[in-house]
């Protein structure tokens, strides 16, 4: 494998446009990542194809969507690029930032075009976008096959072929997919030139044996600098109406021990708003965000620093390269873009072997996202995202209360660590000013001990410990799915097969030919981004249906759900069974195309 190199300070190195680097630099790309040290020297020259093993988070996106938006500067009439990832969500993360990078129109960019195409989405309008023209199609492999199949998608004059995540891919069961498409590219462009890169984490066999198929032997390119070290990061999210999220963020910063922590928005303007209201109710807050001046970025980090403020409400691209020790909270306002972004805002506390708390206040409707990054999460960090309940009043009250007590505990330890009393003057109490003490002696003896004690917390604390000022938060309870764990219990048996099956594309949506025989097709309410797989899904028709797992086949995994194929009688089963277990998958037989 290549290793690699020292990295440069600059993307002047690799003799990019003019108006690349403007783009670049809006986005705040100054200095090139390790991995696309590596790789764009290659993708920018004549250096054929490529295989990289590049982890998530290493700027992999930027080191094949530079050369493609550089290479690919005029139109034509078919696509020239073809990027393929496993999810939804990556392809339109993918798009978004290579169409990002695409030089502004006042600069005379027009080209290339990106258009992403992926399932759960209308066809049509993605029909309509590749028949208005692009360049650079990014999809998900089941997308592209319906696109090709429907006449839609022509991939005769596609000179770069992309595909990212490959493991993920191998993982979901979309291999067979990709080495179609792949093999239809091959064939219709075999008398052109053809660049194929490659990019996977993990480089398994399987994939191995594909690219040695289809572009022979190529050296594995691969960063071999030291990976960032995994903060240590507890992750939960919270589902909350839009309008709770100001009362959910007051309660977890008054039922922390010591909130430290960064608060990221998606706009500049919500980002100044969001610290006014938080400095309108006494909370030491400032904004930080790219209208700041170089002055005024320089002003706020100091105090932040230094603890004059301990909440730092941020957007992405300004806390780009903020560098600060001992956060003990890292708070999404609103959820970032894709993947990459969580892990670089969730990675900024945990450091140096202290945990940290990531806690995302997610709306309803993005539940989707947030299982999306879990699954990512567990894979690259070692854990997924935990629902948890916003603090009741009564918790954050308690905590508030012991941080008091432990606070003047504390200034009482500092005031006895003096000479023994009797080595002390009987007029001299050197714990005190002489003010002060003559001033608790006349308290003590008009209002009594308790009396005057509590006067002083009311005045000291009486905002802090008035409970009235907490507003009602409306609870939306956890997503009501079963753990896998618990579904699954004991060893999963190996289905016998992992791959399109009976399924038949067109018509019907999830419509399948009945095979002749005693087999059935059934639904089961268990998919992807419930961390589950096909062994999974086999094992929990195995025992639902009372049957070995081998007899479970054409497994066809979705995002929220998946099919199989198994015997009708087992079927029956499986069904009755999960209609008596309402917390398990549901499990019923799937419509069926005749």
């Amino acid at each position: 494998m290549n290793n690699s190199q020292e990295t440069p300070d600059s993307f002047l190195v690799f003799n990019l446009s003019e108006p690349m680097l403007a783009a670049l630099e809006r986005k705040g790309f100054l200095i090139p990542t390790p991995i696309q040290c590596i790789v764009l020297p290659r993708l920018l020259s004549d250096e054929g194809h490529l295989i990289v093993k590049a982890r998530t988070g290493t700027g992999k996106t930027a080191a094949f969507g530079i050369p493609l938006v550089e290479s690919l500067t005029t139109g034509g009439r078919a696509p020239r690029a073809m990027v393929l990832t496993p999810t939804r969500e990556l392809a339109l993360q993918v798009a978004g930032e290579i169409a990002s990078i695409v030089p502004r129109r006042e600069q005379g960019g027009l080209f290339p075009r990106v258009t992403a195409v992926y399932g759960g989405a209308s066809i049509r309008n993605q029909i309509l976008d590749l028949k208005r023209g692009t360049e650079i199609v990014v999809g998900t492999p089941g997308r592209v096959i319906d696109l090709m199949e429907r006449k839609c998608l022509d991939l005769s004059a596609v000179e770069w072929f992309i595909l990212d995540e490959a493991d993920e891919m191998l993982d979901m069961g979309f291999f067979d997919d990709v080495e179609k498409i792949l093999g239809h590219v091959k064939s219709d462009n075999n008398e052109k030139k053809l660049r194929i890169a490659l990019f996977s984490a993990t480089m398994p066999e399987a994939i191995l044996k594909t690219t040695r198929k289809y572009i022979g032997d190529v050296d594995i390119l691969e960063d071999s600098s030291e990976a960032d070290e995994k903060p240590l990061v507890d992750q939960f999210y919270m589902v909350l109406k839009r309008e709770d999220r100001l009362e959910a963020l007051r309660r977890i910063i008054d039922g922390s021990e010591d909130f430290y922590g960064l608060v990221f928005c998606a706009t500049k303007i919500e980002t100044d708003e969001l610290a006014r209201r938080l400095v309108e109710g006494a909370y030491p807050a400032e904004a930080i965000h790219g209208d700041l001046s170089q002055e005024a970025r320089e002003r706020t980090l100091r105090r932040f620093r230094s603890k004059q403020t301990t909440i730092l409400v941020a957007t992405d691209v300004a806390a780009r390269g903020l560098d600060i020790e001992r956060l003990t909270h890292v708070i999404n306002w609103d959820l970032p873009n894709d993947r990459d972004g969580y892990i670089h805002r969730v990675g900024r506390t945990g450091r140096a072997g202290r945990r940290g708390r990531a806690i995302s206040l997610t709306l309803p409707g993005e539940r989707r996202k947030v299982d999306h990054l879990s699954h990512s999460m567990e894979k690259t960090l070692g854990g997924n995202i935990q629902w948890t309940k916003v603090p009741s009043i009564k918790s954050v009250m308690k905590a508030i209360k012991t941080r008091i007590r432990l606070s003047v505990l504390a200034a009482a330890a500092k005031h006895s660590e003096l000479p023994e009393e009797e080595d002390v003057p009987d007029h001299e109490d050197l714990s005190v000013s002489p003010v002060i003490g003559q001033l608790s002696k006349e308290l003590s003896e008009r209002l009594g001990a308790e009396e005057a004690v509590t006067v002083l917390l009311s005045m000291a604390y009486g905002e802090q410990l008035d409970s009235s000022r907490y507003g009602t938060v409306t609870e939306i309870p956890e997503p009501s799915r079963a753990p896998i764990s618990r579904l699954l219990p004991g060893r999963a048996v190996k289905p016998r097969s992992v791959g399109r099956g009976a399924f038949k594309r067109g018509g019907k949506r999830f419509a399948y030919e009945e095979k002749e025989g005693d087999s059935t097709r059934v639904y089961v309410g268990l998919g992807r981004l419930h961390g589950a797989s096909a062994k999974d899904v086999a094992s929990l028709l195995g025992r639902a249906g009372g049957l070995p797992g081998r007899l479970v086949d054409a497994i066809e995994m979705k995002d929220y759900c998946s099919f199989a194929t198994m015997p009708k009688e087992a079927a029956r089963r499986a069904c009755a069974f999960s209609r008596g277990k309402a917390d398990d998958p549901a499990i019923r037989l799937a419509s069926v195309k005749r």
